[in-house]
């Protein structure tokens, strides 16, 4: 029975962060975005983000354990009560904006490895794979996370031993206090803006298991983003170059040799691969409810972020991601203050007495 609540709570872990490991993740654009541009500074940052990820995961599984979350509807309408039709509005339009991101993604990804004409069809590909494995159910998408942890560490791992054997020197950007300051709000919203995509995944998943299982789950899936969080950031600062490409982990990959650099291009694109079945879930299951065909709503979304993801997965992330950490961040305040609060109401009043 222990080795079963392990075996889980691996799982609850493996799905965390094969959820939050997209295309800017997974590519290292989204690492050096919102941690590596700012410098030694980065690695703490790294720790508080881990930390975050942790508590707030944690709270999204119990959430979804205590109410037993199965809709975006209802997961929207216990935080924001008669405002959870706007908030849903808000949820879906950003999930929407990442789908498109991790489509946009693909195609980079495969441009800069393979550089023929497949690229442009990349996306198209992803799509489809992301709608066929939504079909197969939560479980079975749930299961297929349990792919990306071991791949994505061990990419990283390599990447990081080729960067320490190949630099040329350890080249770190330098900071000031002001940078300190906006690396703490990229951290804040780097944890808050993944979880907020994310997190109807969590809390559908947290509704299924023990409190014990969903606290070792977090933890699990926090300490993998933190490791492969300063993996990447120092392969980037012992190959500065990399940080001026859209994919840097895998502009680092190919670097080394063009059969790493393919091997690496299909663990991202792995990678974005779950994170897209994730979001077309989340948004074709919030459809279901006024369509009532999944199915439908699945290829509907796909075709809308595929128009979208036109505009470059560069730009997406340089000029979209900021504005839907701003909403994250407001998720997670809302969803912190709705929970401490509930548990307040829960505690009978004569046993805060003595």
């Amino acid at each position: 029975m222990q080795a079963k609540k392990i075996g889980t709570a691996i799982l609850v872990g493996a799905v965390m962060f094969g959820s939050i490991v997209g295309a800017g993740f997974a590519s290292g654009k989204e690492v050096w975005f919102y941690f590596a541009q700012f410098g030694w500074v980065a690695f703490p940052m790294i720790v508080v983000a881990g930390i975050l990820l942790f508590v707030l995961g944690f709270v999204f599984l119990e959430f979804g354990k205590k109410y037993g979350i199965e809709s975006v509807q209802q997961m929207n309408a216990h935080l924001f009560g008669k405002f959870g039709t706007v908030a849903e509005i808000i949820f879906i339009f950003s999930n929407f904006i990442l789908l498109s991101a991790m489509f946009a993604g693909a195609n980079s990804l495969f441009d800069i490895v393979i550089s023929q004409d497949f690229y442009r069809y990349a996306s198209v590909f992803t799509a489809i794979i992301a709608v066929v494995i939504s079909w197969l159910g939560f479980d079975k998408m749930v299961r297929v996370n349990l792919v990306v942890v071991p791949l994505m560490v061990i990419i990283i791992l390599v990447a990081f031993v080729y960067c320490l054997g190949n630099a040329g020197g350890f080249t770190v950007p330098m900071t000031s206090g002001l940078d300190l300051l906006s690396s703490i709000i990229y951290c804040v919203m780097y944890v808050c803006s993944n979880l907020f995509f994310a997190g109807f995944i969590f809390a559908r998943l947290g509704a299924n298991h023990s409190r014990k299982v969903n606290m070792a789950g977090s933890a699990i899936g926090a300490s993998f983003m933190v490791l492969c969080l300063i993996g990447m950031v120092v392969s980037i600062y012992l190959n500065p170059y990399s940080s001026m490409s859209d994919m840097p982990l895998v502009y680092i990959a190919s670097s080394a040799s063009h059969i790493f650099g393919v091997i690496t291009l299909i663990v991202v694109w792995i990678g974005i691969a779950t994170t897209a079945v994730s979001l077309v879930y989340t948004i074709a299951a919030w459809l279901e409810r006024y369509t009532h065909s999944f199915k439908i709503c699945s290829i509907v979304v796909c075709i809308i972020c595929l128009i979208i993801s036109g505009l470059g997965f560069g730009a997406i992330v340089n000029y979209c991601y900021p504005v839907l950490g701003v909403f994250g961040v407001i998720f997670m305040i809302r969803m912190v203050y709705v929970t401490h609060k509930q548990h307040k109401q829960e505690i009978p009043k004569n046993a805060l007495k003595g």
